[in-house]
């Protein structure tokens, strides 16, 4: 009776070919938060070590290595771009707290130029607030509202008998720090002259001193 030899069976590449694709599908994704490079850089690492000890049992050397080649590049590049961006992103919020703090320094300017006119014209000598400014074509209504690019606006008329119209303008950023909405706040009044101070708190002027002691002159 003939008797029957079965092949030997193939090699396992199951714990290689997990490696490498996770080792490539980490690439794209930032080692898949690291969880995913470390998981195919150690299933690389055993897959050569059961074919170094039994090969004849295990196979998918060169897979294995490329396995730990693609995962290794993986961590280096989610290291490599996460350095770029605590470099890039700071800079980012910076570049744009400052274009909201120049916006807002132009609307008290805007908001000074509508007194102004409002005073010499309809308002007779007196100034207004922000929703009458508005109601007249003189700035525009989102300033009138209050809150415009991240920053909080006022602006009030002052009428004391015996003593000449005035009014205080401020401007103020809705948030502060790093993630904020600008480190700057404003005041201006009918000198038209601007004083800035950091922080969340606008500078703040008298009836009798029109000059703010807790600000500092802006050099325009």
């Amino acid at each position: 009776m003939e008797q029957k030899i079965n092949p030997p069976a193939a090699p396992r590449k199951g714990m290689a070919i997990a490696s490498l694709v996770i080792g490539i599908l980490s690439i794209p994704t930032f080692g898949l938060l690291m969880v995913g490079a470390i998981t195919g850089l150690v299933l690389g690492l055993v897959a050569l070590k059961k074919n170094k000890r039994d090969p004849s049992q295990y196979g998918g050397r060169g897979i294995a290595m490329a396995g730990i080649a693609t995962s290794g590049f993986s961590i280096l590049f989610a290291f490599l771009a996460g350095i770029i961006a605590a470099v890039a992103i700071p800079n980012l919020l910076r570049s744009a707290q400052t274009a909201r703090e120049v916006a807002a320094l132009q609307e008290i300017k805007n908001i000074g130029g509508a007194q102004l006119q409002y005073s010499v014209t309809k308002g007779r000598g007196k100034f207004a607030d922000l929703r009458t400014l508005a109601a007249e074509g003189l700035i525009d209504w989102s300033l009138a509202s209050g809150e415009k690019g991240g920053y909080l606006f006022a602006s009030e008329p002052l009428s004391i008998e015996g003593m000449p119209a005035m009014f205080d303008t401020t401007a103020r950023p809705k948030a502060i720090g790093s993630f904020g909405t600008g480190n700057r706040s404003f005041y201006s009044n009918e000198t038209m002259i601007i004083y800035e101070a950091e922080g969340a708190e606008p500078p703040r002027a008298d009836l009798l001193d029109r000059v703010p002691e807790n600000g500092v002159l802006l050099r325009q």
